[in-house]
Protein backbone atom coordinates (compact mmCIF):
# COMPACT_ATOMS: atom_id res chain seq x y z
CA UNK A 1 0.00 0.00 0.00
CA UNK A 2 2.61 2.40 0.84
CA UNK A 3 3.97 1.69 -3.04
CA UNK A 4 0.16 3.00 -4.10
CA UNK A 5 0.44 5.96 -2.40
CA UNK A 6 3.87 7.15 -3.83
CA UNK A 7 2.70 6.11 -7.14
CA UNK A 8 -0.71 8.05 -7.27
CA UNK A 9 -0.45 11.59 -7.99
CA UNK A 10 -0.53 14.01 -5.28
CA UNK A 11 -4.25 15.42 -4.55
CA UNK A 12 -4.48 19.00 -5.79
CA UNK A 13 -5.21 21.67 -3.20
CA UNK A 14 -9.39 23.04 -3.14
CA UNK A 15 -9.32 26.09 -2.58
CA UNK A 16 -12.59 27.34 -0.49
CA UNK A 17 -15.08 29.19 -2.99
CA UNK A 18 -15.20 32.44 -3.08
CA UNK A 19 -18.76 34.12 -3.95
CA UNK A 20 -18.77 36.65 -6.68
CA UNK A 21 -21.59 39.30 -7.54
CA UNK A 22 -22.50 39.04 -10.92
CA UNK A 23 -21.62 41.48 -13.13
CA UNK A 24 -24.24 44.82 -13.10
CA UNK A 25 -26.08 44.88 -15.97
CA UNK A 26 -28.62 47.70 -16.62
CA UNK A 27 -30.81 49.00 -19.70
CA UNK A 28 -29.24 50.44 -22.86
CA UNK A 29 -29.49 54.03 -21.97
CA UNK A 30 -31.56 56.14 -24.33
CA UNK A 31 -29.40 58.52 -26.76
CA UNK A 32 -29.11 62.04 -25.84
CA UNK A 33 -31.52 63.88 -28.16
CA UNK A 34 -30.50 67.67 -29.07
CA UNK A 35 -32.82 69.88 -28.03
CA UNK A 36 -35.93 71.52 -30.24
CA UNK A 37 -36.73 74.88 -28.92
CA UNK A 38 -37.91 78.42 -30.51
CA UNK A 39 -36.25 80.29 -28.75
CA UNK A 40 -33.45 83.64 -29.56
CA UNK A 41 -31.88 80.68 -32.24
CA UNK A 42 -34.40 77.64 -33.77
CA UNK A 43 -33.04 74.40 -32.29
CA UNK A 44 -34.21 71.63 -34.49
CA UNK A 45 -32.64 68.55 -32.80
CA UNK A 46 -32.61 65.44 -35.36
CA UNK A 47 -33.68 67.84 -38.02
CA UNK A 48 -31.01 70.41 -38.18
CA UNK A 49 -29.26 71.02 -41.50
CA UNK A 50 -32.51 70.01 -43.02
CA UNK A 51 -34.43 72.92 -45.43
CA UNK A 52 -37.88 72.94 -43.85
CA UNK A 53 -40.71 74.02 -45.66
CA UNK A 54 -43.74 75.69 -45.57
CA UNK A 55 -47.25 74.02 -46.17
CA UNK A 56 -47.46 75.93 -49.34
CA UNK A 57 -44.13 74.88 -50.16
CA UNK A 58 -44.91 71.00 -49.50
CA UNK A 59 -48.37 71.81 -51.50
CA UNK A 60 -45.87 72.88 -54.46
CA UNK A 61 -43.89 69.84 -54.07
CA UNK A 62 -46.58 67.22 -53.91
CA UNK A 63 -48.67 69.07 -56.80
CA UNK A 64 -45.62 68.81 -58.95
CA UNK A 65 -44.75 65.31 -58.63
CA UNK A 66 -48.76 64.33 -59.01
CA UNK A 67 -48.98 66.34 -62.20
CA UNK A 68 -45.23 64.90 -63.09
CA UNK A 69 -47.09 61.00 -62.67
CA UNK A 70 -50.47 62.06 -64.66
CA UNK A 71 -47.65 63.05 -67.63
CA UNK A 72 -46.34 59.22 -67.59
CA UNK A 73 -47.56 56.43 -69.13
CA UNK A 74 -50.02 54.40 -67.31
CA UNK A 75 -48.10 51.36 -68.33
CA UNK A 76 -45.34 52.58 -66.49
CA UNK A 77 -46.61 54.40 -63.38
CA UNK A 78 -45.72 51.83 -60.62
CA UNK A 79 -49.04 52.51 -58.78
CA UNK A 80 -50.81 51.30 -61.23
CA UNK A 81 -52.98 53.18 -63.91
CA UNK A 82 -53.85 56.58 -63.57
CA UNK A 83 -53.50 56.95 -59.63
CA UNK A 84 -51.05 59.52 -58.79
CA UNK A 85 -50.57 58.59 -55.01
CA UNK A 86 -51.60 55.48 -53.09
CA UNK A 87 -54.53 55.47 -51.59
CA UNK A 88 -53.86 55.12 -47.93
CA UNK A 89 -55.94 56.95 -45.57
CA UNK A 90 -53.27 58.81 -43.96
CA UNK A 91 -51.55 60.30 -47.99
CA UNK A 92 -55.19 61.70 -48.38
CA UNK A 93 -55.62 63.38 -45.15
CA UNK A 94 -51.88 64.68 -46.03
CA UNK A 95 -53.13 65.77 -49.32
CA UNK A 96 -56.37 67.47 -47.89
CA UNK A 97 -54.75 69.08 -45.44
CA UNK A 98 -51.72 71.17 -47.36
CA UNK A 99 -55.05 71.99 -49.87
CA UNK A 100 -56.76 73.60 -46.96
CA UNK A 101 -54.03 74.86 -45.01
CA UNK A 102 -51.45 76.07 -48.01
CA UNK A 103 -51.78 79.93 -48.04
CA UNK A 104 -50.14 80.36 -51.24
CA UNK A 105 -51.30 78.03 -54.02
CA UNK A 106 -50.92 80.02 -56.47
CA UNK A 107 -46.82 79.54 -58.09
CA UNK A 108 -46.63 83.27 -58.75
CA UNK A 109 -47.62 83.78 -55.50
CA UNK A 110 -45.25 81.51 -54.30
CA UNK A 111 -42.15 82.66 -55.82
CA UNK A 112 -43.20 86.07 -55.13
CA UNK A 113 -43.16 85.58 -51.27
CA UNK A 114 -39.77 83.56 -52.02
CA UNK A 115 -38.29 87.24 -53.65
CA UNK A 116 -39.78 88.79 -50.49
CA UNK A 117 -38.09 86.64 -48.10
CA UNK A 118 -34.37 86.51 -50.43
CA UNK A 119 -34.85 90.68 -50.13
CA UNK A 120 -34.61 90.36 -46.37
CA UNK A 121 -31.09 87.86 -45.09
CA UNK A 122 -31.84 88.28 -41.51
CA UNK A 123 -34.50 85.85 -42.16
CA UNK A 124 -33.47 82.00 -42.18
CA UNK A 125 -34.78 79.50 -43.95
CA UNK A 126 -36.92 77.83 -40.38
CA UNK A 127 -38.06 81.15 -39.68
CA UNK A 128 -39.17 81.53 -43.53
CA UNK A 129 -40.90 77.94 -43.48
CA UNK A 130 -42.76 79.24 -40.61
CA UNK A 131 -43.97 82.59 -41.48
CA UNK A 132 -45.39 80.95 -44.56
CA UNK A 133 -47.36 79.17 -42.67
CA UNK A 134 -48.55 80.80 -39.99
CA UNK A 135 -48.98 83.64 -41.77
CA UNK A 136 -48.92 85.96 -38.82
CA UNK A 137 -50.93 89.83 -39.29
CA UNK A 138 -48.82 91.90 -36.98
CA UNK A 139 -45.04 92.36 -36.10
CA UNK A 140 -46.08 91.40 -32.62
CA UNK A 141 -47.88 88.17 -33.26
CA UNK A 142 -45.07 87.40 -35.67
CA UNK A 143 -42.63 87.68 -32.63
CA UNK A 144 -44.70 85.50 -30.31
CA UNK A 145 -45.11 82.85 -32.92
CA UNK A 146 -41.20 83.19 -33.58
CA UNK A 147 -39.08 84.40 -31.00
CA UNK A 148 -36.05 84.44 -33.09
CA UNK A 149 -37.65 87.40 -34.86
CA UNK A 150 -37.92 89.80 -32.38
CA UNK A 151 -33.81 89.63 -32.13
CA UNK A 152 -33.16 90.15 -35.64
CA UNK A 153 -36.16 93.33 -36.02
CA UNK A 154 -38.32 95.95 -34.89
CA UNK A 155 -41.88 95.96 -35.61
CA UNK A 156 -41.12 98.85 -38.00
CA UNK A 157 -39.18 96.61 -40.01
CA UNK A 158 -40.83 93.48 -40.22
CA UNK A 159 -44.58 94.74 -40.27
CA UNK A 160 -44.36 95.46 -44.25
CA UNK A 161 -42.82 92.60 -45.12
CA UNK A 162 -45.82 91.06 -43.17
CA UNK A 163 -48.08 93.13 -45.48
CA UNK A 164 -46.42 92.25 -48.51
CA UNK A 165 -47.11 88.60 -47.40
CA UNK A 166 -50.82 89.15 -46.71
CA UNK A 167 -51.19 90.86 -49.95
CA UNK A 168 -50.29 87.28 -51.54
CA UNK A 169 -52.45 84.87 -49.83
CA UNK A 170 -55.24 83.03 -51.51
CA UNK A 171 -57.61 83.71 -49.31
CA UNK A 172 -60.44 81.84 -51.05
CA UNK A 173 -59.49 79.33 -53.25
Amino acid sequence: MDEEMREAPPRPTVEAPVFRAPKMVSRPKPPVQQEEELGAEPKLGDFEGEHPLSISEARAVVTAIHAARRKRDPGTNPLGGDRVHNDSQSIQQFVDYIDMFARYKQTENLHAVGGIFDANDKINPIERAMLGSLGPDSADEAKTLIPSLATKFEDEQLQPILEELQKLQDRFG
